[in-house]
């Protein structure tokens, strides 16, 4: 792995400064509140505030009702100066170079700042919906079909979205009967169309223009058809689409209230850039003037949510340390170890996609349709709700709260944290000795082809150290995606990493999700287009139609326990990317959105850092921790509400001594320090508990909360990094990634043509195959396998019904035995139907047969292909013949440690078989052992437990490869009978993929055949048997590889050798 960083760091940082809130007693906290930059970036964040914060009295002490104020302006005040989160006016950032200079930014002064203000997107949405239904806009806009539109069956089906009354955008699954007059729409409106246009296809003898034109309206008003108004993401602002769109038809049809509206969104624009060209913050008449003349059109709006404001901080001189880059950079390996794999809803849509689909290729809409597919990520239906309980989020039970897994990566950490109780450690030292000895971490360690670093800098006893929140994202361009329009630099720095993930895995190609899932989101949701193409949902994309890969487009498989996103027009594969920091794991996510963006994070780490949270909660006091420069964890405190009762208690007497002795109480019980944020998950308070004010507001938040988080606060004037004049500034550097490594991507490869042969998928009863499955346990199975199914099988041979037939072994979730029989003919079915209802139904009598189901044989044609299907199905059956004789011929224990050998023998036969030397053998081992590695956890304790196996077998394999041990010799024959039945199917397949028209890589259909004899063979647990057989063939041949590398060595002349 070689991971570098891009050369632009990018920083936040608070606009104010601590300067602004240290040693604030009641005249400074007057003169602060009444800053005129603290109103106007209070204005623009709660004008409702700002109202009352205007109207308080600051020249009296204030009473109960003026502190009901002065507590939220002091959050607001304490994130002014403190937090580092952009946010309108109290947060922004800035961009330095990375050098190899110790860290070090000044800032220009407040009044220098630079900021982007847009209209908010809930308002422009809201405007975009209503200009839809203006009489002077609706009939010159052109319609689209639903991006979110796919056939089912008889019906379209679609989602649609409705504002409810607090402005929340509410999605529901509709669907509409198919007709030719739909159809008809469809097509025509591809690439956008006018009502007048599309009713004039829909005209004829039956039809008049003015019904055309009311169906038409009725398809819209259904929002099957939707405008090019809905709301652009990837693109420029939307008011100034918007914009072009109004004033593009205000010349070609011109009407006084459509020139009323344009010229009122230009002065509107222009007010805009005025405000953001200002040398001084954006005055608050300068913000009123652009609400009236809003308040001009038919739009309403919610004067909190009007205004989008991006600050950037312009810096006089500075730069982010490349050695402090190079130590985290260093220190991956390690947090991989110190970091949990969750992959959960992705493991298990590929346990549920398998179990229904097997190995087909499945439209990805059909596939999470939430009735006839298994939806995302829980197969459950969320669009289908009850108003009862619509836009309603059920909170966890109290149990569930309570509950808390320590993952494998967490347990040294976790003992380190539990040790420091016993000893009253306020820091935990990592030790380098302790690291090396920790096992490999489990699941993926790839890492994507960028992320990104998100930490704070500090200077410790002399040097630079780190505060880490992580190493994390899908993409570098996460955290940076929604400033792309706001600095020429950081959307230099985004083509970068888009450019770069292009580079590092170039035989896929990345498509951005663009999809609104609520108004307001847009604001954090919107970035420049970065990949060439995109997949709307919902939202309307920025790129040309021969760059949109609609969901219709996508289908979706499962290969080598990989999701495979495939796109049909360019038969390639997709990787989805969201290059913004939105939350799409949220409840109320459609289920093609969550599973888009779910996606992304297949196969690689998304996130690295200490992430201890529930396992640590049920400590009281959880120390920092560090490893060499690192903070990997500042010290916190979990309080429960009986922690503070006291505190509580003081602050209703409104007496600052009072409360001054219950704090001061409180900190020397649980060692709190003076200085600390209270954390509600990303967001923190700074509160210094030796100030009155800062106190007050600190007991008036955690008054109702049951349980609490505070942690220390390590910035301090002689540590910071970030200065400006007079002043001293938190930060939060953001630095992308880039992670190159051969084996970065799974490597999943598309056959370059689809089948083009007529073969038959599936087969019902009555056709060429019967398809049965035998419900019952793992022993029984082997019994009826060889006592009742394998003679059933030779008898309908015998009788000239069958001419093929072969089994395999299945739970889904219950255990069974599915077997297909291949008919000479149809007019036997009814013998053969008969037969095995006679044989079976003892059985199912005496219980030992649960279930016999008759079903639907679905041929796995992507999987072996369509070409080569027959002799993989030839080969089963011979392979299903031979397996049932060798079981019918042990027992016991010795006749488990027979199956192995069996195993082990059939699988080194097949590679031979197929013309793999030694070597080639070895690396076909070795890949598949580490495919199986991934999904078994492979670390050191695995590996010591695989070893210790080996040695204790590795003479029993040399014998069985060699066919030295006379007791398995009815293993040898049977191998070499099965051996020459198979021989004229592996030479067709063989013949095909020297001719390059196998469909599939010979080595994953290899891979197949070896599974699906594995799977025959063993009762259970059989994909971990298969690893074990893959770990030990690998074994085996790397020593008779090394042998056959050294005799060659010495064999040859001595001036020859190396």
């Amino acid at each position: 792995m070689k991971t570098t960083t891009f050369e632009t760091a990018f920083v936040r940082i608070p606009v104010a400064g601590f300067a602004a809130i240290d040693e604030l007693d009641w005249s400074k906290l007057s003169q602060q509140l009444q800053h005129p930059a603290f109103l106007e970036a209070l204005y623009v964040a709660s004008p409702a505030l700002y109202e009352e914060a205007i109207h308080l009295d600051f020249g009296r002490q204030p009473d109960e009702k003026t502190r009901r104020i002065i507590y939220p302006l002091l959050k607001y005040l304490s994130r002014y100066a403190t937090r580092c989160t952009p946010f309108g006016l109290f947060g922004g950032f800035a961009t330095v170079p990375i050098e190899t200079t110790p860290t070090n930014i000044r800032i220009a002064d407040t009044g220098r700042l630079k900021r982007v203000v847009r209209l908010d997107m809930n308002y422009l949405c809201a405007l975009a919906q209503d200009l839809e239904k203006h009489p002077d806009v609706k009939p010159h806009l052109h319609f689209f079909p639903n991006s979110s539109l796919y056939e089912v069956a008889n019906q379209y089906r679609y989602v649609v979205y409705r504002y409810d009354e607090s402005g929340q955008r509410m999605h529901h699954l509709s669907s509409a009967e198919k007709s030719d007059y739909l159809a008809c729409l469809f097509q025509k409106a591809q690439s956008g169309v006018s009502i007048n246009d599309l009713a004039r296809e829909l005209v004829s003898d039956e039809i008049s223009l003015e019904d055309a034109h009311d169906f038409v309206e009725s398809v819209i008003d259904a929002q099957l058809l939707v405008s090019e108004l809905e709301p652009s993401l990837t693109g420029a602002d939307f008011l100034v689409q918007i914009l072009t769109f109004l004033e593009t038809i205000g010349r070609q049809h011109p009407s006084a209230e459509l020139l009323h509206i344009v010229a009122l969104l230009q002065k509107v624009y222009v007010d805009l850039k005025t405000i953001e060209t200002q040398e001084q913050q954006p005055s608050i008449e300068a913000l009123s003037q652009v609400e009236q003349t809003l308040g001009q059109l038919a739009t309403p709006f919610d004067r909190k949510v009007l205004f989008q404001i991006d600050t950037y901080l312009p810096t006089l001189s500075g730069q982010l340390n490349r050695g402090l880059i190079n130590k985290l950079i260093a220190r991956i390996p390690t947090l991989l170890k110190l970091t949990p794999q969750r992959d959960g809803a992705l493991a298990d849509f590929r346990r549920r996609f398998v179990d229904k689909y097997e190995d087909e290729e499945i439209p990805l809409v059909i596939a999470l349709d939430p009735e006839m597919g298994i939806g995302f990520p829980g197969g459950g239906d969320p669009l289908d709700t009850s108003p009862l309980v619509e836009g309603i989020t059920a909170g966890k039970t109290t149990e569930a709260k309570r509950s808390w897994t320590i993952e494998p990566e967490q347990a040294y950490l976790f003992q380190k944290v539990a040790e420091a109780q016993l000893n009253r450690a306020y820091q935990i030292t990592i030790a380098e000795d302790e690291l090396a000895a920790l096992p490999l971490p489990s699941g993926h360690t790839n890492l994507p082809p960028t992320n990104a670093a998100l930490f704070s800098v500090i200077r410790e006893n002399g040097r630079e150290a780190f505060v880490l929140n992580s190493v994390s994202g899908a993409t570098g361009a996460m955290l940076l995606g929604r400033f792309g329009h706001t600095d020429p630099t950081v959307l230099n720095l985004l083509h970068q990493i888009s450019e770069a993930e292009d580079q590092v895995w170039p035989d896929v190609i990345f498509a951005d999700i663009v999809h609104l899932p609520e108004a307001r989101t847009g604001n954090i949701i919107i970035r420049p287009q970065l990949k060439t193409y995109q997949i709307p949902y919902l939202g309307k994309a920025s790129v040309d139609r021969d760059h949109q890969l609609p969901v219709t487009d996508l289908m979706i498989c499962v290969r080598n326990d990989q999701i495979v996103l495939r796109s049909q027009s360019l038969n390639k594969i997709i990787v989805p990317r969201l290059a913004n920091a939105h939350n799409y794991s949220h409840l109320d996510s459609l289920d093609i959105y969550h599973f888009l963006c779910a996606l992304q994070e297949q196969s690689i780490r998304p996130f690295m850092g200490v992430g201890l949270h529930g396992a640590t909660s049920m400590f009281v006091f959880v120390p920092r921790i560090v490893l060499d420069t690192i903070i990997l964890s500042e010290a916190h405190w979990n309080c429960q509400a009986q922690h503070v009762k006291p505190l509580i208690a003081a602050l209703k007497q409104n007496e600052w001594p009072a409360l001054r002795s219950e704090i001061e109480r409180w900190r020397a019980q649980y060692g709190i320090p003076r200085h600390i944020c209270l954390v509600d998950y990303d967001n923190e308070l700074y509160v210094d508990l030796e100030n009155q004010w800062l106190s007050e507001m600190f007991v008036n938040e955690i008054k109702s909360k049951s349980t609490f988080t505070v942690k220390e606060f390590l910035y301090r004037a002689d540590n910071a990094v970030v200065q400006s004049d007079g002043n001293w500034h938190t930060n939060q550097f953001v630095v992308a990634f880039k992670n190159e490594s051969e084996a970065i991507h799974p490597q999943l490869r598309l056959a370059t043509e689809r089948p083009r042969l007529q073969v038959t998928r599936k087969f019902l009863t009555g056709s060429d195959w019967l398809y049965y499955k035998i419900y019952t346990g793992i022993k029984t199975a082997d019994s009826l396998l060889t006592n009742v199914l394998y003679p059933m099988a030779q008898r309908f041979d015998r009788q000239g019904w069958i001419d093929k037939f072969f089994f395999i072994r299945y739970g889904d979730p219950e255990g069974h035995i599915r077997i297909r029989f291949h008919l000479r003919h149809s007019s036997f079915l009814s013998d053969v139907v008969q037969e095995i209802h006679d044989s079976l139904l003892p059985f199912l009598e005496n219980k030992s047969v649960t279930s016999v189901v008759n079903d639907t044989y679905n041929r796995e044609l992507e999987r072996y292909g369509a070409n080569s299907i027959d002799a993989v199905e030839n080969y089963f059956h011979v392979d299903s013949q031979a397996i049932m004789q060798f079981l019918n011929l042990i027992e016991g224990a010795e006749g488990e440690e027979c199956r192995w050998r069996f195993g082990m023998k059939l699988t080194d036969t097949l590679l031979t078989d197929f013309g793999f030397d030694l070597k080639a053998r070895l690396d076909f081992a070795e890949l598949q052992a580490a495919n199986f590695g991934r999904e078994f956890g492979y670390n050191t304790s695995l590996k010591k437990q695989l070893d210790t196996r080996y040695k204790e077998i590795e003479s029993a394999i040399n014998e069985l490869l060699a066919e030295t041990n006379d007791d398995y010799a009815f293993l040898y024959e049977l191998n070499q009978q099965r051996q020459a039945a198979l021989r004229p199917f592996v030479s067709l397949i063989m013949k095909l993929d020297e001719r390059g028209e196998l469909a599939i890589p010979l080595r994953s259909l290899l891979a197949s055949l070896i599974h699906m004899t594995t799977n025959r063979l063993f009762m259970g647990r059989q994909r971990f048997v298969e690893y074990s057989i893959y770990y030990h063939l690998h074994k085996q041949y790397r020593t008779e590889y090394g042998r056959t590398v050294l005799a060659r060595r010495k064999s040859m002349p001595e001036a020859l050798v190396c």
